[in-house]
């Protein structure tokens, strides 16, 4: 068996950081999280609840699957990539007011899905499913974009 040469080691590491930083720049640029943190990036801590490990899609097909940190309060949303994908990535806080939502089923009305508009002039897409969707909508209470008309809808009944 023939020794490992020294040299392939650090061959490997430049190889991984040399794919995963062009990536994580291009997914971050194709799926509007770099525009995104032009106007939204988090310049304070967030304070309210938050879920890590989780999923969403942004402009339909940019897939961040198990590696968000969401979080909720009234007065905005949280989203920020967990390491060691975060690299362009910068943590963003979205007023609500700066968000559109359509709510509905999916995956054969198996799965809750919430598709936000995000941004008065951005406009991007971001879709979160499943469980998370109610978690977001309980921690945002008032500030929930649809609140007042799911309010309304309650008192029909």
């Amino acid at each position: 068996m023939k020794p490992i040469p020294p040299f392939l080691p650090l061959l490997i590491v430049l190889l991984v950081i040399g794919t995963l930083f062009p990536t994580m720049f291009l997914i971050s640029l194709i799926g509007g999280w770099r525009r995104l943190a032009l106007r939204f990036q988090a310049q304070e801590p967030f304070y309210g609840e938050s879920w890590s490990w989780q999923s969403a899609q942004l402009r339909g097909w940019c897939n961040y699957n198990n590696c968000l940190t969401v979080g909720a309060n009234p007065e905005a949303l949280y989203l920020s990539v967990n390491f060691p994908f975060g690299m362009f990535h910068p943590p963003l806080l979205i007023p609500w007011r700066e968000i559109e939502v359509e709510t509905g089923k999916a995956f054969f009305g198996w799965y809750d899905k919430a598709l936000m508009r995000v941004g008065t002039e951005e406009r991007i897409r971001v879709c979160i499913y499943g469980k998370l969707v109610q978690r977001v909508r309980q921690a945002a209470g008032p500030g929930w974009p649809l609140y007042r008309i799911e309010q309304m809808d309650r008192l029909k009944r």
